[in-house]
């Protein structure tokens, strides 16, 4: 397994690669590694994930509108976010620590307790409070799915449903965000209807991703 997939599975999950850096992490995927704040955590963000996909989807489609370009930057954003939620532990591990800080005090998290894996009541607030949050970026960003191209479209759609329903279980999930959820074979089928299947094919109406679905 690469070193993209392993640590950013839904922002490799996205988009083809590309032939000539189909393996390698862009300069600014590891940006970052404090945040005062979480306008912090987004600006890191946007560096990371959302330059990564934005510049990923222009490659793959030259003819892409700056529209379309903004949106593959919220995207990617949102997913970069939805990584960091997942690889908490992990990364707390190797001391290095993502969540904002005032929102960390705020709630009453401390790193030792990301280093130690230690859960509780507080970490599970704050986990739902930013899963939200990314959530409602990752709505923002469902129109690349409808006007995408072809080739492009049913990869953008499935990894927006398979976020939003990790999203989805992390505002939900008792013991979260120290969690990682696997769709059952009931949800992925649902899934994959809701990536093949929209109501409307019109990429001017927007429209939502969510643990049921991108809708319009």
């Amino acid at each position: 397994m690469n070193a993209l997939r392993k640590r950013h599975p839904l922002l490799a999950m996205a988009l083809p690669a590309a032939k000539q850096a189909a393996n390698e992490l862009s300069p600014g995927m590891e940006h970052g590694n404090e945040h005062t704040d979480f306008a912090a955590l987004m600006h890191t963000a946007r560096l990371s994930g959302g330059a990564y996909l934005q510049t990923r989807l222009a490659a793959l489609w030259p003819q892409a509108s700056k529209q379309d370009l903004a949106l593959a930057e919220g995207l990617g954003v949102a997913l970069w976010l939805a990584e960091m939620l997942l690889f908490l532990r992990e990364d707390a591990g190797r001391q290095r620590i993502l969540l904002p800080q005032d929102l960390m005090q705020k709630n009453m998290v401390e790193a030792a307790q990301l280093i130690e894996g230690k859960h509780d009541f507080a970490l599970r607030r704050l986990s739902e409070q930013l899963a939200q949050k990314i959530m409602k970026i990752l709505q923002g960003s469902a129109r690349l799915g409808l006007s995408a191209p072809l080739h492009l479209r049913y990869r953008l759609r499935w990894t927006m449903l398979y976020a939003g329903f990790i999203l989805h279980t992390m505002q939900h999930d008792p013991q979260a965000p120290f969690i990682h959820p696997t769709p059952s074979i009931k949800d992925r089928l649902l899934m994959l209807k809701n990536t093949l299947f929209i109501a409307s094919t019109s990429a001017q109406q927007g429209g939502s991703c969510g643990s049921g679905g991108c809708a319009s």
